[in-house]
């Protein structure tokens, strides 16, 4: 894998990953794409993020919390900026992408 840092690259998820370390990784890295991060900051304003009740005389309070916007599916395609932290996370992801510079 050659990319200069700075690039703009296509990554395609050609197999599901089989570790919990490199879905998570995997859905850090497709996060950085537009479309992505507008569909999570959409959703994050939408949801009711405090909720409170009393329960025993005291107030009680829970945060809701966002699920990852990025589906790591076969077949989805992301585009994002290759800084070197992205280059290196795909590079230990690198039997379940495929990437090409654009």
């Amino acid at each position: 894998m050659d990319i200069t840092p700075g690039a703009i690259v296509s990554i395609e998820i050609t197999a599901n990953p089989r570790s919990a370390a490199v879905l998570k990784t995997l859905q850090r890295v497709c996060a950085k794409d537009a479309a992505t991060s507008k569909k999570h900051r959409t959703m994050k304003n939408k949801r009711p993020s405090w909720q409170d009740w009393i329960r025993g005389g005291r107030f009680w309070h829970h945060q809701m919390k966002t699920k990852p916007a990025a589906t790591i599916e076969r077949g989805k395609v992301y585009t994002v900026r290759a800084s070197v932290d992205v280059i290196r996370d795909l590079k230990s992801a690198k039997n379940c992408v495929k990437v090409t510079p654009q």
